[in-house]
């Protein structure tokens, strides 16, 4: 799958809790909410915290566990706090979750 990566198989994934992997560099966050996956960047706006993977998800909104700002997963937007995520385009192929790669020098949106 040109211009992708693949990260996981969706079988590895939980409703539970994040997946965390690294691509080219760039800590990562999956998260599985029903059956759609999510993958932002694993860092908080606030204070640049990689820990999003270790917040509390409910339904679609990630909180971050160092000051508790929660964001949307499907657009990214704070719903407490302020800032924006940086969301990766996800695509599952025959059970596999592929994300689209980094712009160079960039990441993702």
């Amino acid at each position: 799958m040109e211009g992708f990566v693949k990260v996981a198989e969706e079988k590895e994934l939980s409703t539970r809790r994040a997946t965390r992997v690294v691509v080219e560099g760039i800590d990562i966050a999956l998260f599985l909410v029903d059956a759609d996956v999510y993958a932002v960047q694993n860092d908080c706006p606030h204070q640049h915290f990689s820990k999003l993977h270790e917040g509390v998800l409910n339904g679609c909104e990630i909180t971050c566990p160092m000051h508790g700002w929660t964001f949307d997963l499907r657009s990214g937007k704070a719903t407490i706090g302020s800032g924006k995520l940086k969301l990766c385009t996800v695509k599952i192929s025959n059970g596999s979750v592929w994300i689209e790669k980094p712009k160079a020098g960039t990441g993702w949106n």
